[in-house]
Parts: structure tokens; sequence; C-alpha cells
């Protein structure tokens, strides 16, 4: 199977004064990419929340209601320029407005085959109770269906990674927004135990810096590459990562010979032995009720 070479971003908000200067942004990171030859490019979540510079007076509760007119925009935008270079763009996530309310959705590129757009199905406490998101549902794949797409929170189900992996997916893409330590924490390691219990690469991409007001006053995280922990990959499982809160691109290859060979000779093999009859409920039974 040919190898797909990964380049995952973290992307450090920016003070901007237009859309244009968001743009600009965007297009900065993507370029870089492509200059080192990627194939597909990864953005963090909710990195159009930098467009709510524009709007010095919002309200907490509408940035929703605000940030979905620029969807339109940013979908064609991430159309195009997939289109033009070739790339597989996974676009980060941004709010549109759909017949169920404002749901939360990565526009992902597929070059000449146009736009997928994957729903974010699980809300944060936050996205349910303060914006009052609509939940979405179901999962979708890019063109290249090596590569599935689970939004942040989504991320720490392990059915969702589990229905990816079992419609032939290899490398689940986690793009991510965390306030503090213990959010990154947990879709970090959400994302490693998705790697060893589905054996498949797994890129988690994280948002970092701030807004100085709501709804980011602060971020942690790291982008990184992840690999099952085994032979040959790193014994951290780590492909690659990036500085803590800094802005930067990394590219990795990723060899899907190796992960097979790693899948079927591995001294753990959790993707050939899953068996959800294993994991039947059977409870005890007290010797006075089988009489």
């Amino acid at each position: 199977m040919s190898p797909l070479r990964v380049a995952a971003a973290a992307w450090k908000l920016r003070h901007i004064r237009s859309d244009g200067d968001f743009y600009g942004h965007f297009h900065d990171l993507v370029s870089l990419a492509h200059e080192e030859g990627a194939d597909v490019v990864v953005l963090p979540a909710y990195q159009s929340l930098e467009l709510i510079h524009l709007a010095p007076d919002l309200r907490t509760r509408d940035v929703p209601k605000y940030l979905i007119q620029f969807a339109a925009e940013l979908e064609a935008w991430i159309d195009r320029i997939s289109r033009s270079s070739g790339l597989i763009l996974v676009g980060g996530s941004h709010l549109r407005e759909t017949p169920e309310g404002i749901k939360c959705v990565c526009a992902v590129g597929n070059g000449e085959y146009g736009l997928t757009l994957v729903e974010k199905n699980k809300l944060t406490r936050y996205e349910r109770d303060v914006w009052r998101l609509a939940p979405g549902k179901g999962l979708a794949a890019p063109k290249d269906e090596r590569v599935g797409i689970t939004l942040g929170y989504d991320a720490e189900f392990p059915e969702a990674g589990r229905a990816l992996a079992e419609a032939g997916v290899l490398v689940q893409v986690i793009p991510s927004f965390a306030r503090d330590l213990r959010a990154f924490q947990r879709l970090r390691w959400a994302a490693h135990a998705r790697a060893v219990e589905n054996q498949t690469f797994v890129v988690h991409a994280s948002l970092v810096g701030d807004l100085g007001r709501e709804p980011v006053t602060s971020t942690y995280g790291s982008t990184a590459v992840l690999a099952p922990s085994l032979e040959p990959f790193p014994q951290n499982a780590v492909l690659g990562e990036t500085d803590y809160g800094e802005e930067e691109v990394i590219l990795r290859t990723l060899d899907f010979d190796a992960l097979e060979e790693a899948r079927a000779k591995g001294l753990a093999q959790n993707w050939r032995d899953r068996d959800p009859e294993t994991w039947r409920w059977n409870p005890l039974q007290r010797e006075d009720e089988s009489a």
C-alpha cells in the first residue's frame, strides 16, 4: 500500500483586523505543508474563532450566530485551495447553519472530487449549554478512505474510532481545541488509546494561543502524529510532535506496510483479537437462584 505524507498543524490564534488576515493565516500554513510535499493537511478545531476579533463587543452566547456568516466562504475557500493544490485539506472546524440548528462541522477538500462535510456528533457541555449547538449524526470519510475524522470530543468515545477502523480507516484524524491541561490530556490519551485499540495511526491537531477573552481565554496542547505502541514504531508511539503552545507544522510519512506488519506480527494484536462477543455481560448467579 502506498505511503501517505501527512502534515498536521498547531494553529496559534492571531489578532486579526480583517477576514483577509484570517485567510492569509490559513494560506501560510497550507502553503508550507504543500511545499513540503504533503498529501493530506490537517488543521485543528475552531481555528475560525480567530474571526471574532472582528466583533469586539460580541457576547459569548452570540458567537455561533456571528460565525455562521463565514461558513459558505470558508467552505468555498477550502474547496478551491484543495482543487488547485491536489491536497486533501482537513479544514479544522467551523460553525454552520443547518435545518436542525447550528452545527460544528469540518469541511474536507478532496481536490477534484469536491467537498466532504463531517459533523461533530457529541457536544461538550459548553457547546450544548452556552452555544446551544445541534449535534451531528454519523461519520464521513474523505476521498482517501484510509483517512477518517472525529471532531474533538467525538474521539473520546471508543465506538467512533472502532467504527472508522471497521470501515477500513487506517488514519484517525482528530482536530481539537482544549482549554486547559485536563481537557488536552483527555484528548491525547484518547488518541493514544484509539491507536492501541485499532492499531492505526492517529493525527491529533491542536488549537493553541488565545483570544484574550471568552470563548478562548486560554488553550493547552500540541499537535502530534501517533502510532501503535509496537515495533517498528518509536517506543513512545509518537512519530512527531510540536512544542506546546507554539504554532508549527509537522510532516510525517505514514508507512502502511509497516502498520500491516505490526498488526500481523506484533506481540500485541489488538486489532486481530477484537471480538464483541468476548465482552457479553454474564451476571453472576447465586447457587440458590440456580436450583
